[in-house]
């Protein structure tokens, strides 16, 4: 894989919007940015809703984005219970490994 700013096979391409689309059905009607962090080797999904903490962040090692086909990301997200845990970071960002998921301060 070749993750960074300018995502270039198809695979990472259809991996991103596997992890987006979960995130869109998490949080309907909300705002779902992403860009890539090189130093935390991760892509970081910005989701902003309008309810109270509206913004999240939500830190996706490529590890685990390499780890997985689009057609898992959804339930390998579902399964670390990523969405749960963003609704209660409470302005922390939420780490996501394949380890499993931490939240820390921003």
């Amino acid at each position: 894989m070749a993750w960074g700013p300018d995502a270039n096979t198809e695979d990472e391409l259809k991996k991103l919007a596997a992890a987006r689309g979960y995130f869109q059905q998490e949080f309907p009607g909300a705002s779902i940015r992403d860009s890539y962090d090189a130093g935390r080797m991760a892509q970081v999904f910005r989701i902003e809703t309008d309810d109270v903490g509206g913004l999240r962040d939500a830190v996706v090692s490529t590890e685990l984005l390499d780890e997985h086909s689009p057609e898992e990301m959804g339930t390998a997200l579902i399964g670390l219970r990523v969405a749960e845990h963003l609704r209660s970071a409470k302005g922390r960002e939420v780490l996501v490994t394949s380890w499993g998921v931490e939240e820390r301060e921003n």
